[in-house]
This record gives structure tokens, sequence and C-alpha cells, in this order.
């Protein structure tokens, strides 16, 4: 059987749950039935020397920060139309179904693709979080919906996802696939030492994430004067680098927490680290599947959340993990949390049925059919 060549679309190699989902597809899919192809529009991030270490074909559009790159970058970004810009960028990259992996420009791009298979993926709850258009890549949600209604599938990460696309995008190609984990990688890498210092006699919470609004930091570094005057041991760190990391050292600074709060940055192995901690939050005003999630769960760390698209499944409306609907609730059941022993057991014993869900073999094996 002759092998398809499927070209997956993504920005950059930065940090991200995407980018971290795609890296999972690539190293666990058949080579034998499907040769991946990565188009990448700036070759740069914390993620890209994984990718490269990956021996698949990589063609980076934009390969330096320098003048003439910086002016291509603009061109294809922001001044040609997206036809002559898709053009530009599959340009020699041949392929049986070409695969936007992520919203935005991704999509909008390969949408321009004439005579080929398309595939847009969608890893966020698009309605609670338009940030496609808020940036301006689109300059409505008709455009938008215009865009997705040029692939021939649409894949969401979450049947809340799905519905979204379904029911606000006016579309009907769209199929729900969850994104596949490494169980075992993760698992084998959450026993690797740490430099992160963590004291047992503190109550450790943890959440990983770009820092972007989206992600709700502000709001959570914000709670931490209420959280620690009920209970003084709560310790607070956050996994991951962004936008926002000035904003919130100034919060923090402001509000004298410099040794209630840690800002940990990007780390490539974060799993040692959630195996230290007391108890996963996830603010995010949105999400599409919640990732980090799933993987907080498979170290064995209880989640409370925002109860937003994504995490309320994954938590099975409440079955699985603590879902709140404002920050006042999320504040409220983390000293809950933190001071009764018995009601933490509970949520522990709780996520330990959760991970039978995390079947990557069966996920991987739903792509593959589906691309």
């Amino acid at each position: 059987m002759k092998r398809k060549i499927v070209v997956f679309f993504i920005e950059s190699f930065e940090g991200g749950g995407a980018e971290r989902v795609l890296l999972s597809i690539l190293r666990n899919i058949d080579r034998k039935r499907i040769l991946p192809k990565v188009l990448v529009l700036t070759d740069f991030g914390k993620q890209r020397d994984e990718f490269h270490k990956l021996e698949i074909p990589i063609k980076s559009i934009i390969t330096s920060n320098s003048i003439l790159q910086r002016i291509k970058y603009k061109l294809l970004y922001k001044v040609l139309p997206s036809w002559l810009a898709a053009k530009w960028i599959i340009s020699g990259v041949e392929g049986d179904t070409y695969v936007a992996f992520v919203e935005g420009y991704c999509t909008r791009i390969f949408s321009k693709i004439s005579k080929r298979r398309k595939v847009a993926w969608v890893h966020i709850d698009l309605k609670a979080f338009p940030w496609t258009l808020n940036k301006g890549i689109y300059s409505s949600l008709k455009e938008e919906c215009s865009s997705y209604k040029n692939f021939d599938q649409v894949i969401g990460v979450s049947e809340s996802v799905s519905e979204i696309m379904r029911d606000y995008y006016g579309l009907t190609n769209v199929t729900t696939i969850y994104n596949p984990i490494d169980e075992k990688r993760i698992k084998r890498l959450s026993e690797e030492e740490t430099d992160c210092e963590v004291s047992k006699d503190t109550f450790n919470l943890v959440s990983i994430g770009r820092l972007t609004p989206q992600k709700g930091y502000i709001q959570l570094i914000s709670l931490m004067p209420e959280l620690l005057h009920a209970n003084p041991e709560i310790r607070l760190f956050i996994i991951g680098e962004g936008e926002e990391r000035d904003h919130l050292e100034n919060k923090i600074f402001e509000l004298n927490l410099q040794d209630k709060i840690t800002l940990l940055g990007y780390k490539d192995n974060p799993y040692s680290i959630l195996k230290k901690m007391d108890l996963f939050v996830c603010s995010s005003v949105a999400e599409g599947f919640s990732l980090v999630c799933a993987e907080a769960i498979l170290c064995d760390l209880p989640v409370i959340s925002m109860n937003c698209a994504g995490p309320n499944e994954l938590l099975g409306n409440g079955k699985y993990g603590m879902l709140c609907d404002n920050y006042e609730d999320l504040k409220n059941e983390i000293i809950k949390l933190s001071l009764n022993p018995s009601m933490f057991r509970d949520q522990k014993l709780k996520i330990q049925d959760r991970k039978k869900i995390f079947n990557s073999s069966n996920i991987i094996s739903q792509i593959m059919d589906m691309i």
C-alpha cells in the first residue's frame, strides 16, 4: 500500500499545548501508512529541537530574524492576499492531505488551497475566546465560518468544541477526536529528577500554560492573599512563558508575594514537577481539551478547574475533579481542599478511574484513519 503524505501546518515550535499534541502524533504515527511532513511559518520556539529530532521532512518559511526574513513575514502575514500567501507557503510541499493544525492563520491560509484534501484542527472554544477575531486574523465571524467551510473535515478536540463548530459556525463536517497523550513517556519523564524545590510542609498548587489572558493567571494570582489568609501554607507555582510575564511579575510584587508564588518559566519536562505538587489548578476562561489537565491526572494530581469547555468534559462534569463557575468558587474550593485531608484524599481517588480514557493507541488510530 502506498503511503499517504500528510502535511501538518503550524505557526511556530513554541511550547503550547497544540505543538505538544502534534509532537505526540508525529512520534506515534504509523510511518508505514503515513509519511508526515511539517510546514512551519517561523522556525523558532522552545520545542524546535524536539521537532527536528523526529527525522521527518520540515519546511520552514521564516528561518531567521534578519531584516529580509522579517519583511517576508510581514508580507505573508499582513500584506499579501491569503490565496497568494498560500501559493507561496506550500510551494514545493507535495502532499495527499493538508492539515491546518491550529486555528487562525494556518486555517486561513490552508482554506485557500484548491484541489487537495484539507483538514482543520480546532483546539479551543472559539465562541468563548474568539482570539482569531480579536487579533484581526479574520475580519468577521462570517469570514472565519467561510474559511472552515472550505475544509473537507474539521476536527474538534472535545465534544464541546465540536458542538460549537457545528452550532455557532454552521459546519456539518465536524468530528471529535481527543488529544493523544503519550502515557508511557509522561510516566518515564515524571520519574526524572527536577531542580524545582518544593516543601512537603506546604500545600502546593501548580498550573501549566502560556502566560496569556486566556489562562486567567492574573485572576489566580489575585486570589492568593485570601487563600493565604485562610491557609498560610499555600504556595503557587506556574509553569510556562508568554506575553503576560511582566504583568504577572508586577502583580506578584504589588501583592508582596514573591516568596509565595513562583513563575517557573517554560520547562522541557514539567511532569517531574507535577509529581511533587498537591493540586493542579486550571484557571482558564476558555479551553478546548485542556491537555495539561489530562497530563496532571496521569501524574496522579487532583484537578480543580474553571467550568469551561474541555475541562468540563474531561472531568466528567465534576465526577473526576472539581469545577467552578467563577473565581470566588475557585478560591473557596481550594481553601476547602487544602484544609480538609479527607476531602483531598477523595479527589485523589477520583482521578484514578479517569486515567482509563487516555488510550493513546486508539486515538492515534482514529487520527490516522481521519487524515
